[in-house]
């Protein structure tokens, strides 16, 4: 199975104080992602947004991982960030462990908010993922409109009609013709932020 997992923080939600204080972080950060944060490529970057950016990258693997193990809970202090790597205009990049799993991650930050894309691969080039401003933030409306947004792509790919629907173990299941079409695909929401992800090479997978 190709598959991805993504997340997406709203900024101006969080809470700079409370984040900051170890009680909060150190339920988020391992002892290593901590010192992680002394790299003198990171001191540009607030730690409030390492925090965030983290924890975006740990939900994203969870994500990934959970299509592979239903049984998953997620646990922020055992999935561990190892290497972070800095790349143009607020991009960030690095490996993500958990066990013997290795992951691989693409994170971007803006003033607005932290979106990141997990992958099994460092290769994000068939790795679809996007962005949107909604301007109602309540659960069902992000729900909706997170679905709506990232059928508007899958379409452009994949004919037929589809639609998204939940797992029993809680993760998207893209659906043709009343059966699974087997193509994973991750959705996020926060606040007046929508995201989704999805490998392209799983899409010409059953094209094809």
């Amino acid at each position: 199975m190709i598959s991805t997992g993504n997340d997406i923080v709203a900024l101006r939600s969080i809470n700079k104080q409370r984040t900051c204080e170890y009680r909060f972080y150190s339920k988020i950060l391992s002892a290593s992602e901590q010192a992680l944060y002394q790299q003198p490529q990171l001191n540009e970057l607030p730690f409030e947004h390492y925090v965030w950016l983290l924890w975006s990258v740990k939900e994203s693997a969870f994500k990934y991982l959970k299509r592979y193990n239903q049984q998953l809970v997620f646990s922020p202090i055992s999935i561990n960030t190892t290497t972070i790597d800095i790349l143009p205009d607020q991009h960030y990049c690095g490996e993500v462990h958990f066990n013997s799993n290795k992951l691989f991650f693409n994170s971007i930050i803006n003033n607005d908010w932290i979106s990141t894309v997990v992958n099994n691969a460092d290769d994000f080039e068939n790795v679809f993922s996007d962005v949107h401003v909604i301007n109602d933030k309540g659960y069902y409306d992000q729900s909706t409109a997170v679905r709506k947004f990232a059928l508007e792509k899958l379409n452009t790919l994949f004919p037929g009609e589809l639609r998204l629907e939940k797992h029993l173990a809680g993760y998207p299941i893209l659906i043709k013709d009343d059966e699974d079409t087997k193509i994973p695909v991750s959705l996020a929401h926060d606040g007046h932020y929508i995201s989704y992800s999805f490998n392209l090479n799983a899409v010409k997978l059953q094209v094809n």
